[in-house]
């Protein structure tokens, strides 16, 4: 494997921290696996004593594939390759004793804490849902400043803070007493853990002896005490990023951890990767100009021994929906004239309405198009219900779980008897499924209503036996038990969706027999590892990998890291959609990371558009090309018209009142 100087000085750097500043397509996924690799054939490490974090399962398994194709397969699987979350479900199930856990717990994604917190916060927030996302984000914030219900109530001062904290403290007695964890605590406990106990922190610096990190400009605050907590006495570790791509800043991502290194690890050894493979000597020059304008803790420039390229083109259109024809347009004209395939051009955006007007276009003009999305095949109903019941089958005293499978197909439990039900449980402080076979509940149930529940319970009880026995076994029954294909062709209308439901079911049913059996790369998985994973997957991966299809791919500026195509089309180049109107004010610096990110996607072609006028929120707005636009080099644009740079801080204040309006008031 051919590595350049920088790359070769990155792979042979061993010896205590760490730092590569891998720009956008300089190789960095090829100097993490080249380093591995030279840790086991030349440095003496083992391979079960290296761990390489990312942050998507998407990466994790293109790290793993390519080092099987390099290593030995017995070896390769020994290596812990995977996301922070998964490296935290492993530290959990591996500590369960010193953490006091079972081993059977659920995992809660988003959906599940909202239904919790609105039951928790009822008397406080009256299911005001903004006010339940904000006490979510209060208590994930908590976590991640390793911060337990008891520290908090002790450092809050205001009525509404003494409230979240209240309400945390309930919220985490509930996980706690039914063996469930919510996504932030597959970091927090680990975290806290290592903290406060030295024999665990020990043991696991042991047991991982190298460690690296990719996108260690993603990390949050939580993140970055981990890797410390992680780091034994020689600080053995390699972190790998570019702080020109952080634009998570809205999921706790924090750029100031690469100043942190400096101050933590006063021998950190920063090396430079700055040439880049992908792009064309004239795209690399206007993403250099554009980012030069944001504060540096290292400076970098990347360059290309590519051709110079073609000029970037800047469109301007009279309204979103002459951006969208020529856009179109061009990409009708370039497709017939290079003969390229679909699947070279890329639309990029920053917000995802921006896309409705571009669909309905393609749609017209017959081009085919995908739109990343958050709908993978773990977010479809008929799956979610499917897990659901798989998650209840694990654990029995997931009660989320149990409400959501009670019904489904119907089973005549009406909600005056799950109210009965719920109510009792809480007070005698059992979970739903052990209240269920309690035969005290029988003196407030009906008849009807006992057998029903007993009817449901003694199947269901009969599929738990199977979880140890038979696991290959537990989805095909209960899909034949529950009659459930039945049940979707009776309530799906549209006999193509209703197929097209069935067929999901028998991939998620092939899913989960391939990890009970693993693979090359892949050891077995139990089936409560499995749900466990489905629910991280669905979590962490939040689009779906549709980029070899052969059509025009849509999507946002954020969701298109770590990809790249021949030819980029950025639309709204606008102020106020990018940089955003939110972030003019104190976050235009990763608003200028994000357009730098859009750019350094293309490889051969760049175009930007932007609209004169936009109807946006009820009001037609008159918006001023984007800053970013005017930070580029201009001799390496073509503009459509000749228009008068102005000073763009100064912005349609009138605009922009009239959107914070509509979004506020």
């Amino acid at each position: 494997m051919y590595l350049n100087i920088n790359q070769t000085e990155a792979v042979n750097s061993i010896k205590g921290p760490c730092l590569i500043l891998a720009g956008a397509g300089s190789g960095k996924t090829k100097v993490i696996i080249s380093k591995i690799i030279y840790l086991i054939n030349n440095c003496g490490y083992q391979s079960n004593h290296i761990a390489a974090l990312t942050f998507t399962n998407k990466a994790a398994q293109e790290m793993k594939n390519r080092i099987s194709e390099q290593i030995c397969t017995t070896e390769s699987k020994k290596i812990i390759i995977s996301t922070f979350h998964a490296l935290g479900m492993k530290i959990i199930r591996s500590e369960l004793k010193t953490l006091g856990m079972k081993s059977n717990f659920s995992l809660f994604d988003e959906q599940d804490q909202i239904m919790l917190l609105k039951e928790i916060s009822l008397k406080y927030l009256k299911e005001n849902k903004n006010s339940l996302k904000t006490l979510l984000s209060f208590i994930s914030n908590w976590k991640s400043k390793l911060l337990t219900p008891m520290q908090v109530l002790k450092l809050v001062k205001s009525k509404l803070e003494r409230i979240f904290a209240d309400c945390y403290k309930k919220y985490d007695n509930y996980l706690r007493t039914c063996n469930i964890l919510d996504f932030d605590d597959l970091i927090f406990l680990p975290t806290l853990l290592f903290k406060n106990n030295l024999s665990a922190r020990i043991r696991w610096q042991k047991k991982i002896r190298y460690l690296l990190v990719d996108e260690y400009q993603d990390t949050n605050e939580i993140q970055y005490e981990l890797i410390k907590l992680l780091s034994n006495s020689d600080n053995n570790f390699t972190l790998v990023g570019d702080d020109d791509q952080s634009i998570y800043s809205w999921r706790g991502a924090r750029p100031q951890n690469i100043l942190l290194l400096k101050e933590d690890y006063p021998t950190l050894q920063v090396i430079k990767m700055e040439h880049n493979y992908r792009s064309s000597q004239r795209i690399l020059k206007a993403a250099n100009f554009l980012i030069a304008n944001n504060p540096h803790i290292f400076k970098k420039n990347l360059f290309s021994e590519l051709d110079y390229g073609s000029k970037i083109k800047v469109s301007i259109t009279e309204n979103e929906e002459h951006e969208a024809k020529k856009v179109v347009k061009k990409i009708i004209s370039h497709h017939r004239i290079h003969h390229t395939t679909y699947n070279d051009y890329a639309i990029l955006y920053r917000s995802n309405y921006q896309c409705r007007i571009l669909e309905k276009i393609l749609l017209h003009n017959h081009i085919p198009y995908h739109i990343s999305s958050s709908f993978s095949l773990l977010s479809r109903p008929e799956i979610k219900h499917l897990i659901s019941y798989l998650r209840f089958v694990v654990n029995p005293n997931d009660n989320n779980a149990f409400l959501k499978i009670i019904n489904l197909p119907s089973r005549q439990i009406g909600s005056v008897t799950l109210n009965k039900l719920t109510t009792w449980a809480k007070k005698n402080k059992k979970s739903f499924f052990d209240a269920s076979i309690d035969i005290e509940l029988k003196k407030i149930l009906t008849v009807r209503s006992i057998n029903n529940l007993e009817k449901f319970i003694f199947w269901i009880q009969s599929i738990i036996n199977l979880v140890e026995l038979t696991p290959y076994d537990v989805l095909d029954n209960i899909v034949k038990d529950i009659k459930y294909e039945k049940w979707i062709y009776k309530n799906t209308i549209d006999p193509n969706i209703r197929t097209c439901k069935i067929n999901n079911i028998s991939i998620f049913s092939k899913w989960i027999k391939d990890m009970l059996k693993g693979n090359q790369t892949d050891t077995p998985l139990n089936l409560s590892q499995i749900i466990t994973k489905f629910t991280l997957r669905d979590v962490i991966d939040n689009t779906v990998d549709n980029h070899d299809i052969d059509k025009v791919q849509l999507m946002t500026l954020h969701a298109s890291k770590g990809l790249e195509f021949p030819v980029v089309f950025i639309i709204g180049m606008e102020e106020g959609i990018l940089p955003h109107y939110s972030a003019i004010a104190d976050n235009v610096d990763e608003e200028r990371r994000l357009a730098y990110v859009g750019i350094t996607r293309a490889k051969k072609e760049l175009f930007f558009s932007y609209c004169k006028k936009r109807y946006q929120y009820g009001e037609t707005l008159y918006p001023q090309p984007s800053r970013f636009l005017f930070e580029l080099p201009q001799n390496d644009l073509i503009w459509t018209e000749n228009i008068q740079i102005k000073n763009t801080n100064q912005l349609n204040i009138l605009s922009l009142k009239k959107i914070l309006k509509k979004q506020f008031f």
